[in-house]
């Protein structure tokens, strides 16, 4: 038999709990993923996003450029310079390098921040000379559309030839070419922010950015290129691994189940499963445990109600057998002329005893059967119980008195109201008492009480017989259980009590046998009928 550790104590919290891990670790995992991806790009990136230089305005404006905070703006390794409008230099923080910037070099500089990026494309001309263009690119904050704005043509001396917007110089140089187009000089990228100091003189602040060689930006496209789609393989593991670790916790109990319905199914009705885990689960299986135990209880009434009709019908017929024999054995001589008078008569009042024997039993056994078919119902009304005893009582005297048989009553005079079938409730009654005369010696003392309570009403009916065996008591109530050791010999079906039984369990209530040789008052069988109120 195999079990599980529990985990949880619901497969709700179960998937709930664990969907929350995976959303929570995929989230996590996407925004990583993006930030990484974002590091990346910002790295590859072939303009910096150089900014204004926010919260540093009123320094510059004071001059005070020695306190300036740059590095959040330029990183770590970037410098910035301070010139005037006339070109002069007259700050900088970076002493490594010494080359200070021409009047015409800073025009060229790009502003920071306008979103302004450039292209540069080298051709060979069929006569073999060189040109250059210079394509100027803007991109829409909002939306991030990149549109081209304008382009220049320079040939191989930098002159230039032709240009879509107005530009300043007919030639240039190789350094003004990388500072015009921000590409790299000396490691760096550079751009210039103007301003007017609180004097009223204009300034410009240089900013000087760290760039990245052509083989560090190449191996990170290569990382970029693996790292992403390997990144996505993990993921889709990570997910593949959790639908299979949640199918694998669904499924085991799922087999578990299937595989003690199949052993059911099977004819092994001693499956009992055992499993800790899910709540939901655990349900299922304490179900099928309590389903299985009754089936089993379910087959084993089956059963014994087959061997009890098999009984039943033997027993019809052998009830039935022994009167119509004595009928038939008697007509026969009679109609054969094989008796005299005096004996034709007697086996007359024999044949017409036997025919209102086999009557009664047929009767007994119609009242059985009807009893026990489902469309059955009582006519039920509700009236005085105790006075209704009273009055059966009354009338059955004359029969127990000419028995030989006393009869002790107690029942109260206050009234007892109980909703009943009269003609039903006689029949207990008539059952339970002839039962007592049947069985008994003249001279047994036949009692009857009533007694009331908030809830019941009690009905004890007993007498000072021979008693019941005790290998009869549990069995008392079966049909055709009479108290005679031999069948040869007995009176009566064996139905009465039977009948009595199920009338009183159609009323809601219970017929039973208080167990035992003796109860007070020298009673040696005693029925109890409790009804409900």
């Amino acid at each position: 038999m195999k079990s599980y550790k529990k985990k949880e104590k619901s497969l709700y919290t179960l998937l709930i709990k664990n969907y929350v891990i995976f959303a929570a670790v995929l989230l996590l995992a996407v925004q990583i993923l993006g930030l990484l991806e974002e590091l990346m790009d910002q790295k590859i990136a072939r303009l910096p996003r150089i900014d204004h230089p926010v919260g540093e305005q009123e320094k510059l404006a004071d001059e005070d450029y020695g306190s300036l905070s740059m590095k959040a703006l330029l990183g770590t390794e970037g410098y910035f310079d301070i010139y005037t409008a006339a070109g002069e230099r007259l700050y900088t923080d970076y002493n490594a390098f010494e080359s200070s910037y021409t009047l015409k070099e800073i025009s060229l500089i790009p502003e920071c921040n306008t979103h302004v990026s450039y292209e540069t494309k080298n051709y060979e001309m069929e006569d073999g000379s060189r040109q250059i263009l210079v394509i100027e690119s803007k991109r829409e904050e909002t939306t991030g559309y990149q549109e081209n704005i304008a382009y220049y043509l320079f040939d191989g001396e930098l002159r230039l030839l032709e240009s879509s917007v107005s530009f300043p110089y007919k030639q240039i140089t190789e350094r003004e070419l990388r500072l015009f187009t921000a590409a790299t000089d000396n490691g760096y990228s550079t751009y210039k922010y103007s301003y007017r100091t609180g004097n009223g003189e204009d300034r410009i602040l240089l900013m000087h950015v760290k760039r990245m060689d052509r083989q560090r930006v190449k191996r990170l496209m290569v990382f970029k290129q693996i790292f992403i789609p390997v990144y996505v393989l993990i993921l889709i593991g990570a997910t593949l691994f959790f639908a299979l670790w949640m199918h694998r916790r669904v499924r085991e109990p799922l087999f578990i189940l299937k595989n003690g319905i199949q052993d059911f199914a099977d004819g092994k009705r001693d499956t009992v499963l055992s499993y800790q885990g899910p709540r939901e689960f655990e349900d299922i299986f304490s179900s099928f445990n309590r389903m299985a135990v009754q089936l089993k209880k379910s087959e084993s009434a089956k059963e014994y109600l087959i061997m009890e009709k098999q009984r039943m019908l033997a027993d019809i017929s052998h009830d039935l057998k022994t009167p119509i024999t004595v009928i038939q054995g008697y007509a026969k001589a009679v109609a054969d002329g094989l008796t005299d008078e005096e004996m034709q008569k007697q086996y007359l009042n024999t044949i017409v005893k036997k025919a209102e024997s086999l009557t009664d039993m047929i009767n007994t056994f119609h009242d059985y059967s009807k009893l026990e078919h489902p469309e059955f119902c009582l006519v039920r009304e509700t009236q005085d119980l105790a006075e209704y005893l009273r009055e059966y009582l009354a009338e059955k005297y004359d029969e127990i008195d000419l028995g030989g048989f006393n009869l002790e009553v107690e029942i109260p005079e206050e009234t007892v109201s109980y909703s009943f079938d009269r003609v039903q409730m006689k029949r207990v009654f008539d059952n339970i008492i002839s039962n007592s005369l049947r069985h008994n010696p003249p001279g047994t003392v036949i009692y009857v009480t009533l007694q009331q309570s908030d809830k019941a009403v009690r009905i004890e009916i007993g007498d000072s017989g021979v008693g019941i065996p005790l290998e009869l008591q549990d069995t008392l109530f079966d049909p055709f259980i009479v108290g005679d050791e031999s069948r040869n010999t007995r009176q009566g079906s064996g139905l009465g009590l039977a009948v009595a039984h199920k009338i009183i369990e159609l009323h809601g209530g219970a017929l039973f046998l208080e167990k035992g040789e003796q109860h007070g008052n020298g009673i040696s069988t005693l029925f109890v009928i409790r009804l409900l109120k």
